[in-house]
């Protein structure tokens, strides 16, 4: 902690104290004008010589701080007076400002309708009648029935859940507890709600995650994929404006007419979850008419690579020579006509079918091509619904503009049955004409709470070695949970998780019910809280310290505690702590929330205190603070000029190895959705509606649902219906309609317009199931097919008046 300068009070270095005596009450306090300060600074200021009355003096403190849900993580100044939050600015140290979502987090820790005290069902579960009850009762209610589960069934019998707040704290800890809770041994989940599919894509091609959120602005195209950055990119949009004003284009691909899609110079609207077939006619175009970048597909893919034709895999040295290298893939050097390892190759041949120790073999360029081949513009309108005529043009001023960036962001359509194969495609683009590795290009992902920083993450999240149990799929978790597969769970924790987030969200509902028990851990009454047996009360984002380090902005970030908690609310550190201590293992939490930050910075060399003084520190900026060892002066930074291919083969996989180890299809193809006209037509007949499901200005997932502010810019949802499909059924712009099918049905009104294609309805994301208007009642839980992703927006569903 830094240097006290306030007379005993709670300090931190990085914020100013200002004491201005005011003739009225409620006077207006003077704000040092300059960025955050290296060091305190106390300003006493008088109107008249002398001063006022001490009674009437102001006190304002700053902190710094940041917004943690899964958006743009905007660093934040929180200023305190006399001990409670007046008001949030922006860090004048940081580079992004904060939209209204994150100015509301001010009511957020004020709300009337915060959880105070720890609370004990005492009616029927779901039936809403709870009794308050001291901490003391509630830990040990909740570390009893944790141990009795534990004890009768095993330490997996108890699944730990959380929601996706991506501080550290708040992930990382929720993990060590429950390593340490079965001493190594916990229920698993895999795949997620979020952008599964995205990273996986991503890591068979190229072997990490990456984006090009830095330089947006030096984009001369940018393609819209799904991704609607004029709402969900507030504080980054301005990037993409400035680029539009300086003579850039804008193109949108998505089947609503979105915000972005306004300002756009084209819009698109494929049907949900045909996407891959649109990006196979690109790619037809740019292979057919020879509009790829030469050497980079030559000298950074593996699109020369041979493969064997009578197994469908890459071929190996060991293929054909005993004792040769399994790992040493080989391409055709057409300079001594015979196989060869890339490296040595003097002429690799790009395209052409060969024979080499008597195995057929192929090109991946060869393969590629014949397959984008079956992806002409007229074939590609008739799976899309895009006008073939629009398809070459677009394949063209894409492969012809440089810098062009695809901005796709963990898009919508990638929450599709074969979503992998769609962000995979994007990646095909990019490489084919030579935008990766060059300032501007690239594909825009951001997302996920930890991949290119550097944590003690190890080091926290597993005192134990790891044994996990099972292998549950959080799409369909609901599913699993009911039928008791792979054993039967009788207990979840549940922090700070939307229970309206998850698919079919009705089906885990219902499970959740038929629990032993449940403790849900929040700051609000949701709807996983209502149906809890306990439910602990946690601070709000300014009242525990807390760190952010994702790629989300490249940024190591304090979350410094501004204020107490106010009732009986408390970290959740703190409440993990003291279940550890009832549990028989509180020596593995013996650190406070700001040592914890602290252990987690160690491999960086920044500390919370410098964090504080300093302000955000820039993960690209020292070796030490990024997975890859690298250095550079200053912003902008971008991928794949100093950082490799962490593929096999060092290069961008067309042909997945990854994928192919697994048994999935190596290479992109485009799947039908898995409810679609082609592969459920009975359920297309009942349910003929395409869903999609929107985000809008007030939400990031469920976070800011009761926010006020935001509830008067949507004070309750609708469905966006094409005017044709409204006249279908008679319905009326403004008039209640219920949207439905098997798993369930909402009332919502409708706007009809013709702002969405034909065939495809939309929801909002973020309601909560108790508000009515709740998406995920109706979405789809099947998972990706290699990642166990989210599918939500490959669901059908019906639209009638109601």
């Amino acid at each position: 902690m830094g240097k006290n300068l306030n007379g005993g009070k709670r300090s931190g270095i990085a914020r100013r104290t200002f004491l201005k005596g005011g003739a009225v009450a409620g006077a207006s306090v003077a704000l040092y004008a300059g960025g955050v300060a290296a060091a305190n600074r106390t300003v006493l200021k008088g109107l008249e010589e002398g001063g006022e009355p001490a009674a009437l003096q102001v006190e304002e403190q700053i902190f710094r701080s940041a917004c943690n849900p899964e958006c743009n993580h905007c660093a934040l100044q929180v200023h305190v007076r006399n001990g409670r939050v007046a008001r949030l600015t922006p860090d004048p140290d940081f580079y992004l400002r904060p939209c209204l979502r994150g100015y509301s987090r001010v009511q957020e820790t004020y709300h009337p309708d915060r959880l105070k005290y720890p609370l004990k069902r005492a009616g029927a579960r779901g039936e809403g009648k709870w009794v308050r009850i001291s901490w003391d009762e509630a830990l040990d209610t909740v570390a009893e029935n944790l141990a009795t589960v534990r004890d009768q069934n095993g330490p997996e019998a108890v699944l730990f859940l959380g929601g996706a707040v991506m501080s550290a704290l708040r992930l990382f800890t929720r993990s060590r507890f429950a390593n340490a809770f079965g001493k190594g041994v916990m229920a698993g989940t895999v795949g997620g709600l979020c952008c599964d599919a995205q990273g996986e894509a991503e890591t068979a091609v190229v072997g990490y995650r990456f984006s090009a959120l830095e330089t947006f602005g030096d984009a001369r195209l940018t393609i819209s994929w799904g991704h609607n950055p004029a709402v969900t990119y507030i504080p980054h949009w301005r990037y993409i404006a400035n680029a539009l004003d300086a003579g850039a284009r804008l193109i949108t691909i998505d089947p609503r007419f979105s915000e972005t899609a306004a300002k756009s110079d084209l819009w698109l609207s494929p049907l949900p979850g045909t996407d891959a077939a649109l990006a196979l006619g690109m790619i037809n175009v740019i292979l057919t008419e020879r509009l790829y970048d030469d050497a980079f597909v030559v000298n950074k893919t593996n699109l020369p690579f041979l493969v064997n034709e009578r197994t469908g895999k890459l071929l190996r040295e060991a293929d054909m020579v005993g004792g040769g290298d399994e790992e040493a893939f080989l391409v055709w050097d057409q300079a001594t006509g015979a196989a060869a390892r890339p490296e040595a190759a003097e002429s690799p041949a790009l395209e052409g079918s060969f024979e080499v120790a008597g195995i057929p073999v192929r090109t991946v360029f060869s393969r590629l091509k014949q397959r984008a081949s079956r992806y002409d513009p007229q074939q590609v309108s008739k799976i899309t619904g895009v006008p073939a005529e629009q398809i070459a043009p677009l394949a063209r001023e894409y492969a012809t503009t440089k810098p062009a960036l695809i901005n796709s962001c963990m898009s919508g359509a990638q929450r599709t049955s074969y979503g992998e194969y769609f962000v995979a495609s994007l990646v095909y683009l990019a490489a084919l004409t030579g935008n990766l590795g060059v300032r501007g290009g690239g594909l825009n992902d951001i997302g996920g709470p930890l991949l290119h920083g550097t944590l003690n993450v190890g080091g926290l999240v597993a005192p134990y070695e790891p044994d996990v149990k099972s292998a549950i799929p959080i799409p369909n978790l609901g599913e699993w949970l009911l039928a008791g597969e792979p054993y039967p769970i009788k207990a979840v924790y549940w922090q700070g998780k939307g229970l309206g987030q998850q698919p079919n969200s009705g089906k885990l509902r219902d499970a959740l019910m038929k629990m032993d028990f449940v403790v849900v851990q929040e700051s609000f009454m949701t709807d996983a809280a209502e149906i809890a047996d306990v439910v602990l009360p946690t601070a709000t984002l300014f009242e525990y310290v807390d760190l952010l380090a994702s790629h989300i902005n490249y940024y190591y970030q304090l979350m410094d505690k501004a204020v107490e908690p106010l009732w009986e609310a408390h970290s959740d550190v703190w409440i993990y702590s003291e279940l550890a201590k009832r549990l028989g293992f509180g020596e593995l939490f013996d650190k406070t929330d700001e040592e914890w930050v602290n252990f987690l910075l160690e491999p960086t060399g920044l500390t919370t205190a410098e964090l504080r003084e300093k302000g955000p520190a820039w993960m690209w900026g020292d070796a030490r603070r990024n997975r890859f060892g690298v250095q550079w002066e200053k912003p902008p930074f971008w991928f794949f000029k100093d950082t490799p291919f962490q593929t096999p083969s060092g290069r961008v996989e067309f042909h997945s190895t990854r994928w192919e180890e697994t048994g999935s299809e190596p290479m992109v193809n485009y799947f039908p959705p898995e409810e679609s006209v082609e592969k459920t037509p009975d359920l297309a007949q009942r349910y003929p509606l395409a869903l999609v499901n929107a985000k809008i200005r007030s939400k990031v997932h469920s976070t800011f649902a009761l926010m006020p502010w935001l509830a008067e810019v949507y004070p309750e949802g609708w469905v966006d219906i094409n005017i044709d499909d409204a006249a279908a059924r008679d319905v009326k712009d403004g008039e209640t309609v219920e949207v439905f099918n098997d798993r369930g049905s909402i009332r919502v009104k409708a706007r009809v317009h013709s702002g969405i294609r034909p065939g495809v309805v939309s929801l909002q994301n973020g309601w909560w199931m108790k508000q009515g208007t709740n998406a995920s009642i109706l979405t789809n839980d099947r998972p990706t097919a290699i990642s166990n992703g989210h599918t939500l927006n490959s669901t059908l569903v019906e639209v009638r008046r109601a």
